[in-house]
């Protein structure tokens, strides 16, 4: 049976349970014209169809296929923009959490031993001016600003083939990377459950004592990939887990690695 909006919609509804939220998303419009589910169900098929951009979404939603998109009425990018501007994020982390309990209660986790959480940093929407407190510059080679976009910190749920949305952290200027993923790693925490979390995945970026605190302190283990930022640790490291290259079975030398299994 191929997927169309309206399985979609009833899939999330009654598979995911997301009926309340897709009700009421934390709409923070005063005097609200248009439904927020209309608006909020407009954005996820935009995001499914790869339209992301406002003007994609009014031109999908004003077309004659809005018959079929399970969306009542028509509107504008404004629409769009004023909706989300004034949309409580909370629920929508609740959301996403209650979802992640229902797969994990539903087994999909069930061929992998453990289950991780992975932080990551990434960039997106780029202008040329600012256009909100988020904002941060980035520089060409001569260090001349040219344009503006948003830094965040995502988390993903990894485990066996899947890997799932957990949440997200914008962090603006006078702000890091670093300080993003501490508040991100609490939330998650908080929102999850310290059992739902086996061991969490990060950049070297994040191998630092405060860090590693907080991860200790939710009780997950850390998994981080080294990079130079940590010389002397990187150098210890090699140091304590390279063995002689001659051995048995290699002219003139004698065992390659350490004998660990010799009696």
């Amino acid at each position: 049976m191929a997927p169309t909006p309206r399985r979609l919609l009833h899939f999330a509804t009654r598979r995911l349970g997301l009926r309340h939220y897709l009700r009421d998303p934390g709409d923070g419009r005063p005097q609200p014209q248009i439904p927020a589910k209309d608006l909020l169900w407009s954005i996820v098929l935009g995001t499914i169809l790869r339209q992301l951009a406002f003007l994609a979404i009014e031109a999908l939603v004003g077309s004659k296929a809005r018959r079929n998109l399970s969306v009542s009425r028509r509107f504008g990018d404004d629409a769009l923009g004023y909706f989300t501007e004034r949309l409580d994020p909370a629920l929508t982390r609740a959301a996403l959490a209650a979802v992640l309990h229902r797969a994990k209660r539903n087994n999909a986790f069930q061929d992998c031993h453990f289950v991780g959480l992975v932080l990551d940093g990434t960039t997106g929407g780029r202008r040329r001016k600012k256009g909100c407190s988020l904002c941060r510059s980035y520089r060409n080679a001569q260090k001349e600003i040219v344009g503006y976009r948003h830094h965040l910190v995502l988390a993903a749920v990894v485990g066996g083939d899947l890997t799932l949305p957990a949440d997200i952290e914008p962090y603006g200027p006078g702000d890091s990377e670093y300080a993003a993923g501490q508040r991100l790693l609490r939330r998650v925490r908080e929102n999850l459950g310290a059992r739902f979390i086996d061991y969490v995945v990060v950049d070297g970026e994040f191998s630092t004592a405060p860090f590693l605190h907080v991860a200790t302190g939710a009780g997950w283990p850390v998994v981080a990939r080294l990079k130079e930022n940590l010389p002397e640790f990187i150098s210890s490291r090699r140091a304590a887990i390279s063995f002689p290259t001659a051995g048995p079975g290699v002219p003139g030398g004698r065992r390659s690695r350490p004998d660990l299994g010799r009696r």
